[in-house]
């Protein structure tokens, strides 16, 4: 869209307050993103005050941060959205009044678990979800029909086990990797997924005095995504990220060569990482 333009903070915010300044083009609004993930310079802080302060009628500032980078976007103008995940307990309610709303459909206890767990408890693909659900299922929604129409997320998953791995919560991994297999994920993808993940997040801790722009650009990735691969890799040594390349490596090698199958070779797998 013409009246919609995205930045990161890491190169400083004088672009994204100019655009702020700028007159929509057909249209009302001009809608300016604002990547936050580091902390803001005292001139960056002062421009955005002043923005902030005097907002332009035409303009609306979108800023993407931390509760930390938040403390320095207050004003009376700033409508805080809390974008944290919800409690099991919050999911459900939701999940139920969804439900409640025309069509009304009944869903099971096993059907909310379910359905968080092949989401990853996002809101917006469990809304997308429950509306096909509703239109599929008659009455009530139960586990197995979650299970028949709902696909897990790929690379949420990836990520979601790379982060069980890192904390070594063993539980939280071999149930992710329960969801991949429920999906019919075949096991040689996943160790392609993991290799590549833990490869990018090995080139992230070699590359820390880069940006998080810098580094996106050199790995093919957006600016959030290399923030949250970042939170991850961060529980990392760089000899423990090195050693886990190497472990995967190795066996995704021996499965292209055909000394083992990829089933076996994704169970040491994680037993290796997990114990890395």
């Amino acid at each position: 869209s013409f009246n919609i333009s995205r930045f990161s903070s890491e190169n400083g915010v004088a672009d994204a307050v100019e655009t702020l300044h700028t007159y929509p083009v057909f249209g009302q609004y001009r809608v300016v993103i604002l990547s936050v993930f580091q902390k803001l310079t005292d001139e960056d802080k002062k421009a955005l005050k002043a923005y902030i302060d005097a907002p332009d009628d035409t303009s609306v500032l979108v800023a993407e941060c931390d509760a930390d980078a938040a403390k320095s976007l207050k004003g009376k103008s700033v409508v805080n959205v809390d974008c944290s995940a919800l409690s099991d307990a919050e999911l459900a309610a939701e999940i139920r009044k969804i439900c409640s709303a025309e069509p009304v459909c009944e869903i099971d206890d096993g059907a909310i678990t379910e359905l968080a767990e092949r989401t990853q408890s996002a809101m917006s693909r469990i809304v997308s979800e429950l509306t096909k659900l509703k239109a599929y299922c008659e009455g009530r929604i139960t586990r197995d029909d979650v299970v028949n129409m709902v696909t897990a997320d790929f690379d949420f998953q990836i990520y979601e086990l790379t982060d069980a791995v890192s904390k070594k919560d063993a539980d939280k991994a071999f149930r992710v990797l329960d969801i991949f297999y429920k999906n019919g994920v075949r096991s040689m993808r996943i160790i392609n997924q993991l290799y590549d993940r833990y490869r990018r997040m090995l080139h992230a801790e070699l590359g820390k005095g880069l940006g998080n722009d810098e580094l996106a650009g050199l790995l093919s990735m957006s600016g959030g995504a290399v923030y949250h691969m970042r939170k991850v890799s961060s529980t990392y040594s760089q000899v423990r990220l090195k050693r886990s390349v190497d472990c995967l490596h190795a066996l995704q090698c021996d499965v292209l060569s055909g000394r083992r199958n990829e089933s076996t070779a994704l169970t040491q797998a994680m037993f290796e990482l997990l114990l890395i």
